[in-house]
């Protein structure tokens, strides 16, 4: 049986629907030889459009389709890219990659990335019928999906003292007042042995972070709620256990248990990771869909920021979720070490730096509040709130 007779009985049967529009996407070779082994005539619910690996697929090309049957160049970054934008755009669009010589590690790799099989070119259309065919199956009967998870930002320090907590908290509040729907943000001290988010925000709650931790299976929304703390317009609390708490004792699957939960109910999560690196507080880092890497000017900071990154690359933390934010950076004539030369040095960008206002910022924490309760218009604020939008525009963009 030919593909446009299985074409159409696979209609007939249901197994495929009467509007399918199978789009394949490949270069012109490709397309012409694909051609010629369908006998000249693309079957109803077959289109082809030709295109290099790495060139952008036009909007309407792409509208109406069912599946994507798309050529991809692993050597060519830009056409992996290609791949990952259009899963990005079309979710709940069945992907196949038409790649010539696919390795297991390279189809394992487009599996993570949500391709739903792989063919071999030149295109067979048996085979990709059978694919095809296969793709619909899993698609129509796969689970509902699961409720979506608000962003999660985990804030961590390059040194102790650097500020990455003062800076956790400013941020928290700003996702916290663009948060949709009113759903706010939620700031969590993981820092549990020496945290200060409660202290800094003024907050006072019936519990911490250790009940939750302690719970089990007890854990719920409403526990959840009867132990954080309100820091005001639309920011919540989990502070840090009272008792200091051995890092070795913390379950990490019940704080990924908890994160998940928070993560249900916030508009936004933010995580003030403490200055030690355990299995899991890298649990949670790997969990985030950004990490704040906060620094100074200093030599000593920049080289443990160094290592920091070199610890992620480790455990598998893609550089792009990482964002460098350099604190307390004074505006002077002369300086001995800028913005450009910590990228160079750390070998990575960096999103932003915040202004030195120490007075201002050690004030208002000692009197637990936030530096935009005392003077709004600093310039603490406002490098802040730059920060929060380039992380709302970029790796906590927001799907909804």
């Amino acid at each position: 049986m030919g593909i446009h007779d299985q074409l159409a009985q696979s209609i007939r049967e249901g197994t495929l629907k009467s509007d399918t529009d199978i789009l394949v996407v490949a270069g012109r070779s490709w397309v012409d030889a694909f051609a010629a082994a369908v006998g000249g005539a693309f079957p109803a619910g077959v289109r082809t459009e030709a295109l290099a690996p790495s060139e952008p697929i036009p909007d309407h090309v792409l509208a109406g389709a069912t599946q994507l049957v798309v050529e991809v160049d692993p050597r060519d970054p830009q056409s992996m890219r290609r791949l990952s934008a259009l899963r990005e755009v079309h979710p709940d669009v069945p992907m196949i990659a038409a790649i010539g010589d696919a390795s297991i590690s390279l189809v394992r790799t487009l599996v993570r990335q949500g391709v739903s099989d792989v063919v071999s070119l030149p295109l067979d259309p048996e085979e990709l019928m059978q694919v095809v065919l296969e793709a619909s199956v899993r698609r129509d009967t796969r689970p509902p999906a699961a409720q979506a998870l608000a962003p999660l930002v985990a804030v961590a320090r390059s040194i102790g003292g650097c500020g990455a907590t003062s800076i956790a908290t400013h941020l928290a509040a700003d996702l916290a007042a663009n948060a949709p729907n009113g759903k706010g943000a939620i700031i969590v001290d993981l820092d549990l042995q020496f945290g200060n988010v409660g202290v800094y925000l003024g907050t006072s709650a019936r519990g911490n972070m250790g009940d939750l931790m302690d719970a089990g299976n007890r854990l719920d929304d409403d526990l959840i709620s009867s132990v954080m703390g309100d820091a005001g317009a639309g920011l919540s609390v989990l502070t840090a256990p009272d008792a200091i708490l051995p890092l070795e004792s913390v379950d990490t699957d019940q704080l990924l248990r908890v994160i998940q939960m928070l993560r249900q109910r916030f508009g936004y999560v933010v995580l003030d990771l403490p200055a030690n690196w355990t299995n899991w507080t890298l649990s949670a880092a790997l969990a985030a869909n950004a990490i704040v890497l906060v620094c100074e000017l200093s030599i000593a900071s920049l080289r443990q920021a160094r290592r920091r990154l070199e610890l992620f690359h480790e455990v598998g933390i893609e550089s792009s979720a990482v964002e460098i934010v350099v604190n307390r950076v004074e505006n002077r004539l002369f300086k001995t070490i800028d913005l450009d030369d910590v990228a160079r040095t750390l070998n990575h960008a960096v999103l932003g730096k915040i202004a030195l206002e120490a007075p201002l910022v050690s004030t208002s924490q000692d009197q637990g509040m936030l530096a935009s309760q005392v003077h709004r218009k600093s310039k603490f604020m406002a490098d802040v709130r730059a920060i929060s939008k380039s992380l709302r525009e970029g790796a906590l963009k927001r799907k909804d």
